[in-house]
């Protein structure tokens, strides 16, 4: 998955070099995007993995506050057009579960979460402004797991390399639809949307905690 997106990466780099010489013969429109997620990437229920109701979720997690990448889209036919995007979210979510003794043993766990959604887009012209739709597919990958458990009694946090016991997908894919608008200026393309992705299996899940399969965003696009 690590050499899909470099992959990908180097494609929007060939791409925007490519564009640079011949704008006519390869129709293609870079950018970049900015965006806020509107769903949790997590559900939770508050029974810890003893069967004990602790006050609150033995996991909590909060909503990312911000995602950002690259875009390249093709032109393909007339209205109809391909757009390929990067996308990065930092994600995370804390896990408090008894351990021996009597107490609990404290876990934060960070990670790095990649999408690269590839869509059709079809638009209706009415000027400057563009509204338009999107479907097609995603796919996500996890890296960089940094998970580290403190209880009582040790001196110091126990950590894991890149992974973490609520793993459970690495890698999956899912379908994307969405839905925006296109205000236009000159060379300049600026695309708010509401893009909505049903994901196939968990990234995480654990004990009544799992990743939402359902994902929001809004998104901002830039585009020259």
């Amino acid at each position: 998955m690590n050499k899909t997106i470099l992959f990908v990466a180097a494609a929007v780099v060939s791409a925007a070099s490519l564009h640079a010489q011949d704008s006519e013969s390869l129709p293609i429109d870079l950018g970049f995007k900015v965006g806020i997620p509107i769903t949790n990437m997590f559900s939770a229920n508050n029974t810890s993995e003893f069967g004990q109701t602790i006050p609150g979720s033995p996991f909590s997690s909060a909503v990312p506050r911000y995602e950002f990448g690259v875009s390249g889209e093709f032109h393909v036919y007339k209205r109809f057009r391909f757009e390929v995007d990067g996308l990065y979210k930092r994600g995370g979510f804390d896990s408090v579960f008894a351990s021996g003794g009597g107490g609990f043993a404290y876990s934060p766990t960070t990670f790095n979460w990649w999408e690269i959604p590839g869509l059709i887009k079809t638009d209706i012209s009415l000027g400057h402004v563009r509204p338009f739709v999107d479907f097609g597919a995603a796919l996500r990958h996890i890296s960089t797991i940094d998970q580290t458990t403190y209880a009582a009694g040790l001196f110091e946090g126990v950590s894991m390399i890149d992974n973490s016991i609520a793993l459970h997908n690495r890698n999956s894919y899912g379908g994307v639809a969405g839905i925006g608008i296109t205000f236009k200026k000159g060379a300049l393309r600026i695309s708010p949307e509401v893009r909505y992705t049903r994901w196939a299996n968990e990234a995480f899940e654990y004990t009544g905690f799992r990743t939402n399969l359902n994902q929001g965003d809004f998104l901002l696009g830039i585009n020259f």
